[in-house]
């Protein structure tokens, strides 16, 4: 038992789970008024935060073809809520007040098997900023705070 555990020790770390992504468009819950010029940002934030992130996992278009060799996650959700915020107040009074919100429900899913290996409930926030900040920001809040789920669930390659 002993030699088996230090073989298994001395073999080096694992490796990466997935070393290709997908970002999938996020889908609007009825009822949530999030602006569509907001919700087709949100995939490109996304994948661009993984990508300064991970240097070596490649982003894959939704219906691209991953390449050979590579396992693919395909990361996918449904935004739940949406308070705009207002810049004024972010500029004029502060401390979160005014703040811009974005929620998600997020699902890292498994791109041969479709078999879902995380769901998490993600929000993003604005609430300062150069003259009161964007209300747009609160997207890449949300984006950044998935790769870092990415990072510390060990989903895809770390740099």
């Amino acid at each position: 038992m002993i030699v088996l555990l230090c073989s298994v020790l001395s073999a080096g770390p694992l490796p990466p789970l997935y070393t290709a992504v997908e970002v999938d468009p996020f889908v609007v819950q009825p009822g949530v008024d999030f602006p569509a010029d907001y919700q087709s940002a949100l995939a490109g934030d996304i994948a661009r935060e993984i990508s300064l992130a991970f240097k070596t996992v490649i982003i894959v278009r939704p219906g691209q073809a991953v390449p050979d060799g590579h396992a693919l996650l395909r990361i996918s959700g449904v935004v739940t809520r949406f308070k705009p915020g207002s810049r004024e107040k972010r500029y004029l009074i502060g401390f979160g007040a005014g703040a811009t919100v974005v929620e998600a429900q997020v699902w890292f899913t498994d791109g041969t098997t479709r078999r879902v290996v995380l769901g998490r409930q993600v929000r993003g926030i604005t609430w300062t900023g150069a003259g009161g900040g964007d209300s747009q920001s609160a997207g890449t809040s949300l984006a950044r705070k998935i790769q870092k789920i990415c990072n510390s669930s060990r989903l895809v390659e770390s740099n």
